[in-house]
């Protein structure tokens, strides 16, 4: 009889452990306790630990929680170790990480522009300086070529207007975008003479075109200094109040004289409109 009871009592004690692997949802903290006061022995609850689905709170206060119900170590043990069990193998399911993202392609230099010119820096912005047309006018030059050179002759070269529209104040900071082959020591900076209502300069002296030559004195030196392909920057201090421009290299009848008063010589030339990078400068 005795035999029959006992053999009864295990028999329930395994429906109630199936009971409890076969729920829905995660075993927890509580189920532990409650299997422990139900009469399940180390052995089931581990079996039933082992063989669920977990969601243990293991933090220090809930460990000390279940000592303070009666779960054994043994069984507190066998909680973490499911609870790490299931840290490990969510991380071996997780998708991967997604690759990093490609570098972004590098900001524009604010400072390069893309276009060949004459650019001034304000409020921290490139704006272009717009190119004015200049007439030139022989003042006995067609002799001097006649002649081959030997008797005297220049050019003036004449810009509209009295005044550039671009006023601005020392120092200031321009960039010089060049074409290729072409650096700012072809380019003349020039002060120029105001006539009225036109602003003039001497290119030519003789038959032979030298920068040093008529335009000595409107030629003003300058330095540059090179910050990308092509672009060279360009910074003015103490200019006098006055009107300037940039004359390009090629831009009329002085053909390539220029050089930032370098002292470049070249012969020939023609008689045609062209342009200069005009600016004033304001006291």
């Amino acid at each position: 009889m005795r035999t029959r009871c006992a053999a009864l009592f295990g028999a329930i004690l395994l429906l109630a452990a199936g009971q409890v692997f076969s729920q829905s949802k995660p075993l927890s903290n509580d189920d532990v306790v409650q299997m422990v006061k139900g009469g399940f022995d180390e052995t089931t609850t581990i079996a039933a630990i082992d063989a669920a689905d977990t969601n243990f709170d293991t933090s220090v206060q809930a460990l000390m929680a279940l000592k303070t119900a009666g779960v054994s170590e043994k069984i507190i043990g066998s909680m973490l170790a499911a609870t790490k069990k299931k840290a490990e193998a969510a991380k071996r399911t997780a998708p991967a990480a997604a690759a990093p993202a490609a570098a972004p392609a590098a900001a524009p230099n604010p400072d390069v522009p893309d276009d060949v010119g004459v650019y001034i820096k304000m409020k921290g912005a490139l704006s272009e300086i717009y190119a004015e047309i200049v007439d030139w006018k022989s003042g006995g030059v067609g002799k001097s070529m006649l002649s081959m050179g030997l008797s005297k002759g220049h050019v003036n070269a004449v810009v509209n207007g009295p005044k550039s529209k671009l006023q601005l104040g020392m120092p200031m900071e321009l960039v010089i975008r060049c074409n290729e082959g072409v650096t700012p020591s072809e380019y003349m900076l020039l002060k120029l003479d105001e006539k009225g209502d036109r602003r003039e300069f001497r290119a030519v002296t003789g038959g032979v075109y030298h920068s040093s030559g008529g335009a000595e004195k409107n030629a003003v030196k300058f330095d540059f200094q090179k910050i990308a392909p092509r672009t060279y920057k360009v910074i003015l201090a103490g200019l006098k109040k006055g009107e300037y421009g940039f004359l390009p290299p090629g831009a009329g009848s002085v053909g390539a004289m220029g050089g930032g008063a370098s002292g470049q010589t070249v012969q020939g030339g023609s008689m045609q409109s062209g342009k200069l990078y005009t600016f004033g400068v304001m006291e």
